[in-house]
């Protein structure tokens, strides 16, 4: 799960993934790197290490992905970008352009058409979206509710103080999750 961080700069939020993720994709590939070249060296064959060939590539992929969102108060802008490398997808809005910031919660798996699914496939998701004038909405973020543990619904608290748009959420963080031992 790929978690993100806000950080402020001057009169600029920018909501992005974590620096701590890239560090151990980049940790990763290097430790991958040696290896192969350590391999290559002794003399194995490429072919016997095309497993790790492909760890190396889908390890650079995750160095060289970007994502995030910006708020910039002082030009009254949103922009978002995301991609890999050089091909990074860049979109922008004003702030008049935006109806309100919404945080909504849904059950993940319940079905409309009143067919019950098993219990562990049903999730409590957390949606972070921006709603558009046109009836156009952009998605921030989707999460487990329980991967989330406060931080998208503190982030988009923040943000929204910040930015001073209009912000709606449709229910408060459920503060009763059963704890488990990997939650600790």
């Amino acid at each position: 799960m790929l978690h993100y961080a806000v950080y402020q700069k001057n009169s600029t939020i920018i909501y992005t993934l974590k620096k701590r993720v890239r560090m151990v994709f980049l940790l990763i590939t290097l430790f991958l790197l040696w290896g192969l070249v350590l391999n290559i060296g002794e003399g194995v064959s490429i072919r016997s290490m095309i497993h790790i060939v492909l760890l190396l590539i889908v390890t650079t992929i995750g160095v060289l992905y970007r994502d995030g969102w910006f708020f910039d108060v002082a030009n009254r802008m949103i922009g978002s970008w995301w991609g890999i490398g050089p091909w990074v997808r860049r979109e922008s809005f004003g702030f008049g352009e935006v109806v309100r910031l919404d945080l909504s919660h849904f059950i993940k798996g319940s079905a409309l058409d009143g067919k019950i699914l098993p219990k562990r496939r049903q999730k409590a998701m957390v949606v972070f979206s921006i709603i558009l004038t046109e009836e156009r909405q952009k998605t921030v973020q989707v999460i487990p509710e329980r991967s989330s543990s406060g931080r998208i619904e503190a982030a988009f608290d923040r943000i929204a103080i910040f930015t001073e748009l209009p912000a709606k959420i449709d229910r408060p963080r459920d503060v009763d999750l059963p704890l488990r031992m990997k939650d600790l």
